[in-house]
């Protein structure tokens, strides 16, 4: 089976980024990393590509996933990680955040 293409978006002080990236920390996984705090270009991308102002956002060989805990068991499954991750669910000052595990911009 063909690897899959995996890249996380993510923005500063989303606590949701933040659960999805202690996750990975714990279980030694390792993807390419797009900060949209800090690249037009990947803030920009995100919209085009994934549809929406959202993040974490998993794209899957181009196709988004969004939802931090649905991209948690996702990356579980992938890489047979068992670790929990951090917990993070409280939001942030100045975030826009759902109770689903997603932070908008």
């Amino acid at each position: 089976m063909a690897e899959k293409n995996l890249e996380l978006y993510i923005k500063n002080g989303c606590p949701y980024c933040h659960k999805v990236l202690a996750f990975m920390d714990a279980n030694g996984i390792e993807l390419p990393l797009h900060n949209i705090d800090e690249s037009d270009a990947d803030r920009e991308r995100l919209v085009e590509v994934g549809g929406k102002r959202q993040v974490p956002c998993l794209f899957i060989d181009g196709k988004a996933m969004y939802e931090s805990d649905d991209i948690i068991a996702y990356l579980g499954k992938e890489f047979s990680a068992t670790a929990a991750g951090e917990k993070g669910d409280a939001p942030v000052a100045g975030a826009s955040c759902t109770i689903g595990g997603g932070c908008s911009f």
